[in-house]
Parts: structure tokens; sequence; C-alpha cells
């Protein structure tokens, strides 16, 4: 049966746990860099503000 399964689709089973692994590190991944980006907008944005403050002082 397991010949079968093999060969019949192409992977075994440990393919499965490795792509559900890939997808879950894509995930994380793709999250990660959202926030990052929106970290680095904040803080952008933050220090222009002190830029301005700054120079009005």
């Amino acid at each position: 049966m397991h010949q079968y399964f093999h060969t019949q689709f192409g992977f075994c089973l440990w393919d499965l746990g490795a792509l559900a692994a890939l997808a879950a590190m894509i995930v994380v991944l793709a999250v990660h860099v959202a926030k990052q980006k929106k970290r680095q907008r904040d803080f952008e944005d933050e220090l222009s503000e002190q830029e301005s403050q700054k120079i009005r002082k």
C-alpha cells in the first residue's frame, strides 16, 4: 500500500509535513515583513516630527 501511495501521487507523507512547515514559514515571514515596514514608517514619521519641532525652536 505504501509503495502504491508513494508512486501514485509522486510524494510521500513526509512531504506533506514539509510542505505545511514551508507554508507556515512563508506566512510568518510575510507577517514579520509587514510589521517591520509599519514600524519603519512609524519611526520615520516620529523622526520627521521631532526634526520639524527642532527646527521650529
